[in-house]
């Protein structure tokens, strides 16, 4: 069953040091998976890996993926409207998590790789009742 990962998921599998790494990848070893990231994340766990772990991580991390260790969801037209009605109704998400919902409705996912429990575990996304949280 595939898993949506989000920025703090990714971010913490990079980050050997990081408080929620070892979470992370015992996630990433037991689940069967794919663990898809959507393109929407690419600038913040770019940025953010960059910034705290340096270019080789934001390198690392875009070498898995353009090697497919995680498969990338480009996105759709159709997720901008959904997008859009998902910050006009909870505008603290913003972009980032909004497009995460929309991509997991998209494609029919109830799985959510992420750190973000505040902002996950109490939206009610439309294709479920709730989000299952990973790790």
């Amino acid at each position: 069953m595939a898993v949506l990962a989000d920025t703090g998921f990714l971010l913490a599998l990079l980050d050997c040091d990081d408080k929620h790494h070892q979470e992370a990848q015992e996630a990433l070893e037991k689940e069967r998976g794919p663990f898809v990231v959507p393109a929407s994340v690419l600038p913040e766990v770019c940025y953010l890996a960059q910034k705290y772990l340096g270019p080789e991580a934001e390198v690392r991390f875009l070498r898995s993926l353009s090697e497919g260790e995680m498969p990338l969801d480009r996105g759709a037209p159709e997720d901008l409207p959904r997008i859009v009605a998902i910050l006009k109704d909870r505008p603290e998400l913003g972009y980032v998590d909004a497009s995460l919902i929309a991509t997991a409705e998209r494609l029919d996912i109830k799985r959510l790789a992420t750190l973000d429990r505040r902002h996950f575990g109490g939206f009610r996304p439309a294709h479920c009742a709730a989000f299952e949280l990973l790790p």
